[in-house]
């Protein structure tokens, strides 16, 4: 009896993330975000687009991205993860994806922690890129999704 009430105590304190990891699939998750003018809260103008490709290791928890863009009205100044959100709205700065430098394509990795891990499997990051042109609201916008892998797939 004093072993399941343990038990139960303990299962408690797990953050609800750890759940949505599956110990026994050891297999990377993997997210996108197609940037583009039309997915910035603020009216836009911009040919540009973008497209950034994230991988989330499983035990580690980190989180690589490669971001390739194209057609900017100005040079890049800056790009960052932003959150937590809603698609439609707007959040604050979370992860600087620029940190190794901002010319395409534009790679690196961080470790998320708990907060962060829960945001991103929620759905609730977004990627905005910002240009000299449009430094206040971005340039361009897209929403961090997961892709969804058959079975059979890595």
């Amino acid at each position: 009896m004093r072993r399941s009430i343990l038990g139960a105590a303990f299962g408690l304190m797990l953050p609800a993330a750890v759940w949505a990891l599956p110990p026994e699939d050891t297999r990377p998750i993997r997210f996108t975000a197609d940037l583009s003018a039309d997915e910035e809260s603020a009216p836009t103008e911009s040919p540009g687009k973008g497209r950034v490709d994230f991988v989330l290791e499983r035990a580690t928890l980190k989180f690589s991205w490669t971001l390739t863009y194209e057609g900017l009205t100005s040079p890049i100044t800056e790009v960052w993860i932003h959150g937590p959100q809603r698609p439609g709205t707007n959040a604050g700065k979370l992860i600087n994806l620029g940190q190794g430098g901002l010319k395409s394509p534009v790679q690196g990795s961080v470790v998320l922690n708990e907060g962060q891990l829960e945001y991103l499997l929620a759905g609730r990051f977004y990627v905005n890129l910002f240009t000299t042109k449009y430094k206040d609201g971005g340039e361009l916008r897209g929403q961090v999704a997961r892709i969804r892998l058959k079975p059979t797939d890595s």
